[in-house]
């Protein structure tokens, strides 16, 4: 099959070269179409269904939205997971789909459930609603409205000017899901109702919300025939907008007392104002003179991409967008990006390009020293481009994004991909270079290219047989791992496959072209004189077979007992660029007090030289945003290029300072992320940090307390840091309860006091005032004198049966009270979550001691159980992976060896190959202090199809000489002697390819430095043993398979 495909391709060579120049022709033209990411996308499958509950408490929101809503969700089919979050005045529930399932497909199932939900939820507490489809990743685009100081422009006009105009223009651009609106005042047409009037005139609350209702209303009434012409019937009753609607909206009647009627304005002080505010934004950054300008409260919008769309073709319709709404804002305000994913994907995407044009040039080098022919040379590197091309070209066509570890896969291969080329290039050119090589008949060069390339053909197509085999065990991922680590395996699998062929028909039909007049053999100075050393060695090798096997042994219980002091990981954290910093307040404090903390914080923090802005969170953004309380701020501080760093050399050390600095300001709780990982490790664990030690049981109070001894417990342990405990308790609330006997004493109802504290105190909406697009609120509610603090409110009056008028504290009690800001639940068991990170040791080794803290500090009553989750999950599940996916790989490998070669003996003395790589890889590991982790498994599974390429090439050649019937011992020391070259060539271009991924430092290379460093180290050691103990252990495995060549001379 093998030598059709040559004879073919030699006989048609100019078929061939046509075949080359369309396929380089369509790799051209397809591959703009490649997606570009950063990274890829590890967000589970999920669904969010989230609900405001105007002004409820957190119990009440997950007593009657969260529960309803939990309890529909478990009759889906594929569901893994589903997690909720109830806080005051919203509900958060996400449901976790097992990993495949498309993200249409869940989003219709969830929102069939969603109309079963709505029937248990009570009327008028909230509607639940599907939260924007986006992932981890998916805040790709960031940006501020400012107003120049003079323009006039308040920060309600600049947050209507976001919602109505910037808004509209972004939400067009393709892969766009939603843009958020963070910060600012949504503008209401607020009535501001007197009690004490509102009596005087015997109306309700209700009475006037009903009024401004009926006052505001269009209607159509079809059309009016009028001669040969149709009218349309309108009916405008709408409020006017603006000053105007303010006036309609006062002008109002009510109700008419003794002729007189009473309107709004009557009752009620008309005008505009803020809606209650969930979240604002304050930004410090740096001035044109490099000086901190602190810009106060702005106003910013997050653009979310929508889950699976293209990054880069996102960001750059936004970019094409900026110029329009630039133009569509008015004088004095301005548009200004601050955070732009694009910058990542491109460093991200830079950092391997790089590597791979490095491992380029140092391949040219290797082979131009080896093969000292440039025709030779450039044959072989033609591989390279063209397996990058067609592996490109496949991955577009599977709409697999070109990212980090995707691209990461191709560096990887780089080297592996000439290796086939090198071994035919160097056949052919053995065979063409002897000397009666040109004296050859026309035709003649051909067949012996033909005869070259067919001789050859068999290890190559096996070698790449075995890479490709190595890398199949990899789809037995699941999870993150799988999101990360597959797609690198498919690159690696699309190049090799494309450089066998490259190998098995370009090569050879080009070699027709390029040597038609034959090749010179130059004397190769560096070859000699390693080929004399060599011989050397190899002859002291032989003598001394005891010692070489002994040498080996030794070296390898070396490298074993060297594997428990390596720590373990689940992926290396990625360096993003900025820093994410989460302050947590008091849960009772207030949005102002937040904001105040922020402005505070920002400043200090902008004394260090390194930090270009930091801008300050607080709270929510609206719906579909992370849904934090106004108690937390996350402060996002944009830093300079690490090379331009003064005051520390890395990220860690900068934290350090950051926090030693800020650690003056008591009460605060300090936990620093990066932007990408906190959003990843939420919506993987629903918590924003990468340890979560959950905690679960029925009673608030006992998980309070509990999880107070846990936090306790963790602080203690070492490489525990930014410990924090979530807050379950503590926040302030006044508390308004019913005395039902006094209440029949006056003929009321719960019902009117409960109207009193959601219409009166919490207010609600009476209709919108429409304009074009936009829409306000109009809002009724008491007015602030009324409700401004607790005794006010215990003097609010109610209009008893018999007309008389009680205050609210003599049919209810007011009181102060503490309660739950937030209640979380997994699986509808309440639960509380204690987060970790990890800094300066290992995971694995810190959640053994944090387990072991818990056992024996912490005393659980019966009913709470305690779960360590987050990246420390992933870490568990990949290891339990590996732990069967290695010796797979290695059983497959065998198999194939087997196959290869018949002989069970034979394919163990190549598989020795293995234990010689893994000397090497994991010295290398303890040498360059990475930790054994998931990219570093990765690398000892590629390490290992490398490593047996080696044997194969020499056991081949050490059989060719004794088929020609030389002796055991001199076909030994020749075929090992012959094959130096190749082993040489093929291990270096595998090696070089990957020195520039050990050296990088741009966005990413954490994650592929320990793939790099298991595989150049096990490969040094594989290449310099492979050399000396294979030809040493040949005569002791391959005695039968001797009298079988021997037999057949």
């Amino acid at each position: 099959m093998l030598n059709k495909i040559i004879d073919w391709a030699v006989t048609n060579r100019l078929i061939v070269l046509l075949l080359l120049l369309i396929t380089i022709g369509v790799i051209g033209w397809q591959l703009p179409n490649l997606k570009l990411d950063a990274f890829p996308d590890v967000t589970n499958v999920q669904v969010q269904v989230n609900t405001e509950a105007e002004g409820l408490a957190a119990e009440e929101v997950e007593q009657l939205i969260t529960y309803p809503i939990e309890a529909v969700m478990y009759a889906l089919p594929q569901v893994a997971e589903v997690r909720s979050i109830s806080k005051t005045g919203l509900s958060i529930v996400t449901v976790v789909f097992e990993e495949g399932t498309d993200i249409y497909f869940a989003r219709q199932l969830v929102f069939e459930r969603l109309q079963a939900a709505r029937e248990d939820i009570p009327e008028g507490v909230g509607t639940p609603e599907m939260g924007p489809n986006t992932s981890g990743l998916g805040q790709v685009y960031q940006y501020l409205l400012t107003a120049q100081p003079g323009s006039g422009v308040d920060a309600m006009q600049l947050r209507s000017l976001n919602d109505w105009v910037v808004k509209l223009l972004l939400m067009p651009v393709g892969g766009v899901t939603d843009v958020l609106s963070y910060g600012g005042d949504v503008r209401q047409y607020q009535v501001n109702v007197n009690p004490t009037r509102l009596l005087a005139y015997d109306l309700t609350l209700q009475q006037v919300m009903d009024a401004i209702a009926a006052n505001n209303r269009n209607a159509g009434g079809w059309y009016l025939d009028r001669g040969a012409e149709q009218l349309v019937i309108r009916g405008m009753g709408w409020v006017g907008s603006g000053e105007q609607g303010l006036g309609d909206i006062a002008a109002i009647p009510l109700k008419e007392v003794d002729g007189t009627q009473v309107r709004v304005s009557d009752v009620a002080k008309v005008e505009f104002g803020g809606e209650i505010r969930q979240g604002a934004l304050t930004m410090t950054r740096r001035d044109a003179n490099g000086e901190p300008e602190a810009l106060g409260e702005v106003v910013a919008g997050i653009v979310l991409k929508r889950m699976g769309a293209n990054t880069k073709a996102t960001i750059d319709g936004i970019k094409d967008r900026e110029a329009r709404i630039r133009q569509a804002l008015p004088d004095g305000v301005e548009f200004q990006v601050f955070y732009d994913q694009a910058d990542l994907v491109e460093k991200a995407v830079g950092t391997v390009v790089t590597a791979l044009l490095l491992a380029f040039v140092f391949i040219v080098i290797v082979l131009a020293l080896f093969l000292m022919n440039l025709r030779a040379t450039a044959l072989v590197l033609l591989s390279i481009p063209l397996s990058i091309g067609l592996a490109l070209l496949v991955m577009a066509s599977l709409d697999m994004s070109a990212n980090l570890m995707s691209l990461g896969g191709l560096a990887v291969a780089i080297g592996m991909l000439v290796d086939g080329s090198v071994v035919m290039v160097e056949n052919i050119f053995k065979h063409l270079s002897r000397v009666e090589g040109s004296h050859d008949q026309p035709g003649g060069i051909a067949l012996r290219v033909k005869d070259a390339a067919q001789e050859v053909a068999r290890p190559v197509f096996f070698a790449a047989s075995i890479i490709l085999v190595v890398f199949m065990p990899l789809f037995a991922f699941e999870g993150v791992e799988a999101k990360m680590f597959v797609p690198m395996a498919i690159s690696i699998m699309l190049a090799m496959a494309a450089a066998v062929l490259v190998a098995l028909i370009v090569v050879p039909a080009l070699a027709g072209f390029l040597f038609r007049h034959g090749v010179e053999d130059k004397p190769n100075r560096l070859m000699q004189w390693l080929e004399a050393r060599y011989r050397a060695v190899l002859a002291r090798a032989m003598q001394a077979r005891k010692v070489v096997i002994g040498g080996a042994v030794g070296l390898f219980a070396l490298a074993l007992a060297t594997t428990p002091f390596i720590g373990t990981e689940f992926v290396p954290v990625l360096e993003e660029g900025t820093l994410a910093l989460r302050v947590t307040l008091a849960p009772s404090s207030s949005l102002d007090t937040a904001l105040a903390v922020g402005e505070k914080l920002e400043q200090e923090i902008m004394t260090f030289p390194e930090v270009t802005y930091a801008l300050s969170r607080v709270g929510r953004a609206e719906i579909g945003g992370d849904p934090e309380p106004v108690s937390n701020v996350e402060i996002y501080i944009g830093l300079k290029p690490v090379s331009e760093w003064e005051s520390a050399s890395n990220r860690l050390e900068l934290q350090e300072k950051i926090q030693q600095k800020l650690a003056v300001h008591p009460g605060l709780l300090l936990n620093f992320s990066q932007p990408i990982a906190m959003r990843v490790d939420e919506l993987l664990s629903g918590v924003k940090a990468q340890l979560a030690i959950k905690l679960f049981g029925p009673d608030l109070a006992v998980l309070q307390e509990k999880g107070e001894a846990i936090t306790q417990a963790v602080k203690a342990v070492d490489g525990a840091t930014d410990v924090q405990l979530e807050q379950i308790a503590g926040e302030a609330q006044l508390v308004v309860t019913p005395d039902r006997n006094a209440l029949s004493r006056y003929g009321l109802s719960v019902n009117q006091v409960m109207d009193l504290v959601s219409n009166g105190l919490g207010g609600g909406s009476a209709g919108q005032v429409i304009n074009g697009n936009e829409r306000y609120d109009i809002y009724v509610r008491l007015e602030q004198s009324a409700r401004n603090n607790a005794e006010a409110i215990r003097n609010l009056r109610l209009k008893a049966a018999d007309g008389a008028w009680v205050r609210l504290m003599e049919v209810a009690d007011v009181s102060l009270v503490s309660g739950p800001p937030q209640i979380s639940r997994d699986d509808v068991q309440r639960r509380v979550v204690i987060q970790a990170n990890v800094a300066g040791r290992d995971m694995g080794s810190v959640v053994a001691d944090i387990q072991s803290a818990i056992d024996t500090e912490v005393d659980l009553p019966p009913g709470y159980s305690v779960d360590i989750g987050g990246q420390y999950e992933n870490q568990q599940r990949a290891q339990q992976r590996l732990a069967m996916v290695v010796p797979v790989a290695v059983g497959l490998i065998a198999l194939l060896l087997y196959f290869a070669f018949g002989s069970v003996a034979q394919a163990a003395l190549i598989l020795v190959n293995v234990p010689l790589a893994l000397i090497g890889g994991i010295l290398a590991l303890a040498i360059s202090g990475q930790y054994l982790s998931v990219p570093s498994s990765v690398g000892f599974i590629t390490l290992f199809g490398v490593a047996v390429l080696n044997g194969v090439v020499m056991v081949e050649a050490i059989h060719h000489r004794l088929r020609d019937g030389e002796a055991l011992e001199t076909a030994i020391f020749e075929g090992a002697v012959s094959r130096l070259r190749p082993v040489l060539m093929t291990a270096l271009t595998s090696m070089l390819g990957l020195i520039p991924m050990l050296l990088a430092t741009g966005v990413g290379s954490e994650v592929q430095r320990p793939l790099a460093v298991v595989i150049v180290g096990g490969l040094v050691s594989a290449t310099a043993l492979t050399l000396l103990v294979l030809p040493s252990l040949y005569g002791v495995f391959s005695k039968g398979r001797v009298e079988e060549l021997r037999r057949a001379i």
